[in-house]
């Protein structure tokens, strides 16, 4: 599929951090696989095929009737089993977690909405606290990233909502009025952006029929990336508001790190390739330099070299989580303050009957001037080779260790 042009207006509501993703499992375990949860349960249960209902809810709801006398836990059992297929290393993973690992790249999305039941929304964005119940709302910090989940997760089976009935419940039951509440104010607040679902989806559907409907034609527009838009679908989406982007989910969540790598407000596959070169580059100097630190220069280079290795895993750590370069820079400038208060005080003008005594030594210097060297380079985008030692006499790094 060729690749759309993603609207400005979208692009300035992201960078703006005025965007909220709502991801559903087309872009993780439902991507490619056949047959999909759905039609595994289907198989499971026998659904007859000439029935007109073949929504998800109703088919989850007729396998717990079927199957376990009305229960869920032979259900939430196979949705385990169907979520550990993806959990371990290996393609299966990699498929269901790219399109987080893409977009996870992008520092303005702060807030991921999902009806996934699986971990791996959180754990590529390294949030260690997803919202799942009403009381781990008071913990919701808009500094940081966020994840709402309306439907539960799999590490807590009581939460999780398949059937038709936990549907009407999670719509209905009070108990989770602080999870829609947030949901309601996002929705009310923020542009969403829909990846993953069909228009008739009732995960949905049910959702943001219900939760918009009494903000009138004074809520915000909304987008979603929808691959195979039937005039059909183009219509009901249309007719809520929601602008169709004809792409496929990952394609679309490249494509909006092209447009944000171009606008240099993070930073490039490239740069952060070329630091993990040099990653790799001073962690061998950095072995050999530790040998023989009985020298003055070697062990000042050591040092040097601990900060620039601590540096440099911070970057490209950061860089892959969505750490913005304006995060980036502040970061350099208070280290730089640092620095600097370190060299006026070990060159201030000594006085009479006051102490010489300084409260650091030449050693966190040359530690310090390591990570300023490494965050400079990156946030100027130099791609030549990092300075490896440090001159214990001019406190400065250099290319050739010093005697």
């Amino acid at each position: 599929m060729k690749n759309i042009d993603i609207p400005e207006e979208l692009i300035e509501e992201i960078v703006s951090y005025n965007c909220v993703l709502f991801a559903g499992s087309g872009v993780t375990t439902e991507r490619y696989y056949t047959p999909d949860f759905l039609g595994r349960i289907k198989e499971k249960c026998k659904y007859p095929k000439s029935e007109k209902n073949q929504s998800f809810p109703v088919v989850m709801q007729y396998y717990c009737r079927k199957l376990d006398g009305g229960r869920k836990n032979r259900l939430i059992r196979e949705i385990i089993q169907w979520i550990e297929l993806f959990s371990a290393e290996g393609e299966p993973n990699r498929d269901a977690t790219a399109f987080f690992r893409e977009i996870s790249r992008i520092p303005f999305l702060r807030t991921i909405v999902t009806t996934n039941w699986d971990p791996f929304c959180e754990r590529t964005f390294n949030v260690l606290v997803p919202m799942v119940e009403d009381k781990d709302i008071p913990f919701w910090d808009e500094s940081k990233r966020q994840i709402l989940k309306i439907h539960g997760c799999v590490t807590r089976p009581h939460t999780i909502v398949a059937t038709m009935d936990d549907y009407d419940k999670c719509m209905k039951d009070k108990s989770r009025g602080a999870i829609f509440t947030k949901l309601r104010d996002l929705m009310a607040t923020k542009t969403f952006i829909f990846v993953g679902y069909s228009v008739k989806d009732p995960d949905f559907k049910l959702i943001y029929d219900e939760v918009i409907n009494n903000l009138g034609s004074f809520r915000r527009g909304a987008f979603v990336v929808d691959p195979s838009p039937t005039e059909d679908s183009v219509k009901d989406w249309e007719e809520r508001g929601i602008k169709v982007l004809k792409i496929y989910g990952i394609a679309f969540a490249r494509e909006l790190v092209k447009h944000i790598e171009k606008a240099k407000l993070i930073p490039s596959w490239e740069l952060i390739s070329f630091f993990e070169e040099q990653l790799g580059r001073i962690t061998d100097i950095h072995l050999k330099t530790c040998e023989s630190q009985e020298k003055a220069g070697a062990f000042a280079s050591s040092m040097y070299q601990d900060g620039l290795l601590h540096s440099l895993e911070h970057i490209i750590v950061d860089s892959k989580k969505g750490k913005s370069k304006k995060d980036f820079r502040d970061e350099l400038d208070e280290l730089e303050k640092t620095l600097d208060r370190y060299w006026k005080e070990l060159t201030r003008p000594k006085k009479k009957g006051k102490s010489d005594e300084i409260n650091f030594t030449p050693v966190e210097i040359a530690y310090l001037s390591g990570s300023v060297e490494a965050l400079k380079r990156f946030i100027s985008g130099n791609k030549r080779d990092i300075p490896a030692f440090f001159s214990p006499y001019v406190l400065k790094p250099r290319k050739r260790v010093v005697g």
